[in-house]
């Protein structure tokens, strides 16, 4: 199952109650928040183990039914850009059938997740090839950061996901 812990405002953005979840887990949940990026509204999602990110425009006001869906077919494609064996992307797509929509709750993924929307609206004038989603995906995930002992999100993403792969296996 993934879980999406939504910002207040995107809650009230795609018109959905927040659900009450005991336990998660940080490999299959992701931080989601939207803003402004050439003129369009963008999702950003933000794994909270990883920090691994998708930025994903094209999700209107109350699609949180499509919000899973939208989601995964971006996630895959990334995958794939990075060229991530089918094997891999596919146990981590699978896995993701079920959505449960819930509450922000972890201050260190929200202040990551705001430095990555700071950062892409600060180069949305300086840089025309931010525009490309696969460009701006690579960039994004390649930045280190503290809370994962200063790591690219990609890497500690991959590294997750072939541990897990192969305790299943």
């Amino acid at each position: 199952m993934i879980i999406f812990k939504a910002t207040q405002l995107t809650l009230k953005d795609m018109n959905v109650k927040p659900e009450t979840i005991e336990e998660t887990d940080s490999f299959f949940s992701w931080h989601v928040n939207f803003f402004t990026l050439y003129g369009r509204k963008h999702y950003v999602f933000m794994n909270d183990l990883s920090r691994l990110s998708l930025t994903v425009n094209g999700i209107r006001a109350n699609q949180a039914s499509k919000l899973a869906g939208i989601f995964k077919e971006n996630l895959e494609a990334y995958l794939a850009v990075e060229e991530i064996s089918d094997h891999l992307a596919n146990y981590y797509l699978e896995k993701c059938n079920e959505k449960t929509i819930t509450k922000t709750d972890s201050r260190s993924v929200i202040s990551t997740m705001n430095d990555i929307m700071l950062i892409m609206k600060t180069l949305e004038v300086e840089n025309n090839d931010f525009r490309d989603k696969d460009v701006r995906h690579k960039w994004n995930n390649r930045s280190i950061y503290k809370p994962i002992d200063y790591k690219e999100p990609i890497d500690v993403f991959v590294k997750e996901l072939q541990a897990r792969y192969e305790m299943e296996r």
